[in-house]
């Protein structure tokens, strides 16, 4: 049951990040630097500092004429000039009043400085009193994707992360929120779709005026949430997906944490994989084990297999990711493959990840077009 909504800002309930992007903009011109909107598309919604911070490093500056104080104070003089008598609100903002009149708790968790969201709550034509709690980027140390913005909202209003919804518009977003545990609905606001699912969106919509008027927190459940997927063929086996998203950041940790420890004295060779079942959205992850016996040596990916059918049996594999330090990306091999292909269905994710490459992805059909199945099990 729905108890708590959490809500991003920019984006959500503001329509706020083009001024944003281009008071950003106008300051690198300031200091003579030619910057767009997308050299800060990595830093939307992760707070001023990383918005800055992060800009200036992919546009090469490590120092002057780039000083983080003179931004901040340049973006605060350009932002509150701009939004003097604007109306900010984005379609459906509403939704925050609605939710606390049918007695459903409200959380504003933003990254922005304090002063920027209290203005942003005028400018979006609501109050304060609106949220029974606002959280900014002065509550926390560490800001977007980590989870402690969506943490600190639900200890101070006491509801479990099963309990809680997060709205986000940006990948760090989304990813904040599921790593707190909670289920996130993106808006189209400023990724889209396909974006927000890699991120690990649970459900996307066009904006908040997508969710119809609702009496209380079951029926905002069913618009949200209900899914009536049906049983879906991952090689031998029938699984009823539950719809579920997950961040491939997330999985990648994981499977980065399993390389770590892989077990690899001769070779050399280490592997970490991670894969996510499609029935439940839990993570399993394993290393390579090598042996004195070549033979007996166990891969990753086999042994992230045996740990999530030991945990829940028959598993359909949504997406795997592997993880290695060979360039390009290594693959599995061809026996993982075919114990892949008893568990994933075509369209299977497979991620290949080194610590110095961007993830390369391939549809499962596309790594094995014909595997064997049993005939039976066919």
């Amino acid at each position: 049951m729905i108890r708590a909504l959490l809500f991003d800002m920019d984006g959500v309930l503001a329509d706020s990040e083009g001024i944003s992007l281009d008071i950003g903009i106008a300051y690198f011109a300031s200091i003579g630097v030619h910057a767009d909107r997308t050299s800060f598309s990595s830093a939307i919604g992760c707070g001023e500092r990383t918005f800055f911070d992060k800009t200036a490093s992919l546009l090469g500056l490590s120092g002057p004429p780039y000083c983080y104080d003179d931004a901040s104070a340049f973006f605060r003089k350009e932002y509150t000039e701009r939004i003097k008598n604007l109306s900010i609100s984005l379609p459906g903002a509403g939704i925050v009043r609605a939710a606390h009149e049918r007695g459903i708790l409200t959380a504003l968790c933003s990254s922005a400085p304090e002063w920027k969201v209290f203005a942003n709550i005028e400018a979006a034509g609501l109050e304060r009193s609106d949220f029974d709690f606002i959280a900014t980027g002065k509550d926390i140390k560490r800001n977007k994707p980590e989870k402690d913005i969506y943490a600190l909202a639900l200890i101070a209003l006491g509801v479990d992360a099963s309990e809680a919804v997060v709205f986000e518009d940006a990948a760090g977003g989304i990813e904040s929120g599921k790593r707190a545990g909670c289920r996130v609905v993106s808006m189209e606001t400023t990724i889209g779709k396909e974006e927000a699912e890699r991120a690990g969106a649970d459900a996307v919509i066009k904006d908040l005026s997508s969710i119809p008027s609702f009496h209380d927190s079951g029926e905002l459940e069913s618009f949200l949430f209900a899914k009536s997927l049906p049983p879906k063929r991952y090689g031998a086996v029938m699984i009823k997906p539950c719809g579920k998203g997950c961040s491939e950041n997330i999985l990648i940790e994981e499977a980065r944490k399993a390389w770590e420890h892989g077990y690899a004295p001769y070779s050399g060779f280490r592997v970490g994989a991670a894969l996510v079942s499609a029935a439940t959205g839990r993570i399993y992850s394993g290393c390579n084990v090598e042996n004195s016996s070549y033979g007996a040596t166990i891969c990753a990916e086999r042994n992230a297999i045996t740990t999530a059918v030991a945990n829940e049996g028959a598993v359909g594999i949504d997406t795997i990711v592997v993880y290695s330090d060979d360039d390009p990306p290594a693959p599995p091999c061809a026996v993982c493959l075919q114990v892949l292909s008893e568990f994933s269905s075509p369209d299977t994710s497979v991620v290949l990840v080194t610590p110095n490459t961007e993830p390369v992805r391939y549809k499962f059909s596309q790594l094995l077009p014909m595997p064997f199945i049993f005939p039976t099990m066919r």
